[in-house]
């Protein structure tokens, strides 16, 4: 009998921004409403289990939908909340054996191409090149943003994990 596999291509037409922040996601999303007259709204948090991961990895996850400008604006977490660890009992040597294992979800990074971003703010929709540095320079005028970087989406090795 013939082995059949389907492939998916994936599209990947968003932007990408990777923001560094060291205030909480609800505290980040709320500076980017008021900075951006948008109403991004805490949605359930997105679940992801790698390949080598025992349990899933759970990102913040936040969304807005504007109909009138056919755009969905959408901010993830990079670093993965602690849900797993909420039901584990932790003990001195459970934890360093957990460490050491690498397949738990801790410390698990969204994108870990660029650790250093604590937020991806994705936007789907037609965008031009001069709006997107114009939203950048605005992301920036923020007290609470340290710095704001646009990712080219295409690059990055873990791609997928964006596909929500």
């Amino acid at each position: 009998m013939a082995k059949h596999t389907l492939e998916i291509e994936y599209d990947y037409d968003f932007v990408l921004i990777g923001i560094s922040s060291h205030e909480k996601d609800y505290r980040f999303c709320w500076a980017l409403n008021n900075k951006l007259n948008i109403e991004l709204v805490k949605q359930e948090s997105l679940e992801i289990k790698g390949k080598k991961q025992t349990t899933p990895s759970y990102f913040s996850f936040f969304t807005f939908d504007d109909a009138d400008q056919f755009t969905e604006y959408s901010v993830l977490a990079n670093f993965s909340e602690s849900k797993s660890l909420a039901s584990t009992e932790n003990t001195l040597f459970e934890t360093a054996g957990k460490a050491k294992d690498g397949g738990q979800s801790e410390n698990e990074f969204l994108i870990p191409e660029h650790k250093q971003m604590n937020y991806l703010f994705v936007i789907r929709g037609e965008m031009e090149n001069e709006e997107v540095e114009e939203l950048i320079k605005t992301l920036k005028e923020i007290d609470i943003v340290l710095t704001a970087v646009r990712i080219d989406v295409k690059s990055l090795k873990s791609k997928q994990n964006l596909i929500f």
